[in-house]
């Protein structure tokens, strides 16, 4: 994968954790409140993804899960790609 394409991905994740993290505010979740919906007990796993630390990311499972809670289809769940 050449140096652009991992730059490419990263602006995706970016956008994608942007993009749930407006999602989750316009729906009055707390970070602890998500985390509860992941499978997890403290905030500090959403803190990891919305600070964007750690290559902290959402994953498939996870933006399952998310729709499911706020029965949305999977796809409002991603961010358009941006064309280059």
């Amino acid at each position: 994968m050449s140096k652009e394409e991992r730059a490419d991905i990263k602006e995706y994740y970016d956008d994608l954790t942007e993009h749930i993290k407006l999602i989750r505010k316009e729906r009055n979740v707390s970070q602890l409140k998500l985390a509860n919906i992941l499978g997890h007990n403290s905030t500090s796993f959403i803190a990891r993804i919305e600070l964007r630390q750690n290559q902290a990311n959402y994953n498939l499972s996870h933006l399952i899960l998310l729709a499911k809670e706020w029965n949305l289809p999977l796809s409002d769940m991603l961010p358009p790609l941006k064309n280059s």
